[in-house]
């Protein structure tokens, strides 16, 4: 039985040493003649590298806990949390503002009312200072326990008024975050599905989401919060219509303030390190290469300035944005044959964070994989990394990312002459197009001369390769149609049939004769 299918198994796996070390400290205290069940189970299933009831079963034969397994195995999965929960007391604000608050509430029935006050003033501080609204709501609501429990006495018509405006303002507060996080996932939504080419139907979607008075230029906003989520929206509406420099304004304004309201963001690195990746990616398609290779730098430096060691849940982020930011720099320079070299390192990620990775985040690391390899003239690889890509559940719904991943299947497939196979996906493309219109025109291309550059030689071959090439260079005019070709540059490949050139090196020229742009003065550096 796979550890995926155990909700035990997966907890005790993802233990850090000291955290098994202090449950071990934890549960010592209930201890009934030297032993207890639940360490002797945790340690059966800490020792399974795949979770096997059987395995316990044998082990455990005979013992009374294992009669009613269900209900033991349910009470220990609940100590790990508890003890989890004593490990990482004070881990965050968040954290630490909910003891608090019910710290509040033992000393409120413990009648040590001044002793519960004081308490209160301090979580309302900290939570202040953090921008933390619902739980200064919480706050709010014991102010109000407070008044009621005394009578009222010494509570003034101004006091109460004062009361009234503090929690209305923490309410439009907490009502402005909720509005923005609503855009920013509608748009997100969209994005996601569709990524630069979306439909009219979308498009209108998307005017109406940046129509809404938050994401307004003056925009007047209450929390350091609100502003960070208003840049962040804007920069996604301005990338997803390809006006790149409206989009690097926005994450240059998000990043400036990650940097300085410090409070607000304190526990949340992740947001700072996705800028920085994001305006590296934005800097490379806008051609000022240098900036995008020092953002790089500083993302792969973050890490070391953290003051604790990133969490699981982080690790897995900078594994996907480190590893996509890594082969776009690479990819886009023409050292495939380094780039390739951070596929095993997909591989083993792959397996060590699983579905924990999202689909859309897997497809795009897959989708960098295959065109590494096709530069590395590895059609085979990029093939099977093609196949995954496309075999990934929930794929279709993202329209974007599944043609980009059948345009180089087709890619791999013309170099590998697969004519048999070049057949079928015409077919099924061509079956689909008559329900529904393909997201890029270059599709439409390849697919029209595929199985002609497959089977044919000599200079007629060479002919055809010049008429796909001036054919994709006609679709490339348009804005979404080229800007696929920052993820997969079939122009150049396509060059490179058409004059028998390497690929690869064929991109280094590119780079080398790139124009470099005069450098921007920020002023202080955004990221």
């Amino acid at each position: 039985m796979s550890a995926d299918n155990d909700h035990l198994h997966r907890l005790v796996h993802s233990m850090t040493r000291a955290e098994k070390r202090y449950f071990k400290l934890y549960t010592s205290r209930h201890l009934v003649g030297n032993q207890s069940v639940h360490q002797l189970l945790f340690d059966a299933i800490a020792a399974m590298p795949a979770y096997d009831v059987s395995i316990l079963h044998r082990q455990f034969a005979g013992q009374s806990f294992m009669r009613r397994f269900a209900i033991t195995k349910r009470r220990l999965y609940e100590a790990v949390l508890d003890s989890l929960d004593a490990f990482h007391a004070k881990s965050s604000v968040d954290d630490e503002v909910r003891r608090m608050l019910h710290h509040v509430e033992l000393l409120q029935h413990k009648a040590l009312y001044a002793d519960a006050a004081k308490v209160l003033r301090s979580a309302r501080k900290l939570a202040k200072d953090h921008e933390r609204h619902a739980l200064l709501l919480q706050v709010a609501e014991w102010d109000r326990r407070f008044m009621e429990r005394s009578n009222y006495a010494g509570i003034t018509g101004q006091a109460l008024a004062k009361h009234a405006t503090k929690a209305e303002a923490t309410a439009t507060s907490w009502i402005e975050m909720d509005r923005l996080w609503q855009i920013k996932s509608e748009t997100f939504l969209l994005l996601y599905h569709n990524g630069q080419a979306p439909g009219m139907q979308e498009l209108e979607q998307l005017d109406g989401l940046a129509a809404d008075p938050l994401l307004a230029v003056d925009a007047v906003l209450h929390s350091a919060g609100a502003r960070f989520l208003h840049h962040h929206v804007r920069g996604a509406l301005a990338y997803v219509r390809n006006n790149l420099p409206a989009c690097e304004k926005e994450l240059e304004a998000a990043a400036r303030l990650l940097r300085t309201a410090k409070g607000p963001f304190d526990g949340e690195p992740g947001l700072l390190l996705g800028v920085i990746a994001n305006l590296a990616q934005v800097r490379m398609r806008l051609g000022r290469h240098q900036e995008a290779l020092e953002g790089f730098q500083e993302f792969r430096r973050a890490p070391r300035m953290m003051a604790k060691a990133p969490s699981p849940d982080l690790e897995m982020k900078l594994f996907v944005l480190g590893n996509s930011l890594q082969m776009s720099v690479l990819a886009v320079k023409g050292d495939f044959a380094q780039a390739v070299e951070l596929v095993g390192a997909l591989e083993e990620g792959f397996v060590r964070y699983g579905k924990r990775i999202s689909t859309v985040r897997r497809a795009e690391l897959e989708l960098q994989a295959a065109f590494v390899c096709l530069g590395a003239a590895q059609p085979g690889n990029a093939l099977r990394w093609c196949n995954r890509l496309l075999g990934e559940r929930g794929i279709d719904a993202h329209a974007e990312l599944s043609a980009l991943g059948r345009m180089l299947n087709l890619a791999c497939l013309v170099e590998l002459g697969k004519h048999d196979l070049l057949e079928y996906v015409v077919r099924n493309a061509q079956r689909a197009w008559k329900q529904h219109a393909g997201p890029f025109a270059m599709e439409r291309v390849l697919l029209e001369h595929a199985q002609a550059l497959a089977r044919i030689t000599g200079s007629r071959r060479q002919m055809a390769w010049h008429s796909v090439l001036a054919a994709l260079e006609e679709v490339a005019a348009e804005p979404k149609e080229s800007a696929a070709l920052d993820q997969i540059d079939l122009i150049t490949w396509a060059r490179a049939k058409a004059e028998e050139r390497n690929f690869a090196e064929l991109v280094k020229e590119k780079w080398s004769q790139r124009p470099v742009p005069a450098r921007r003065n920020h002023g202080k550096r955004a990221a």
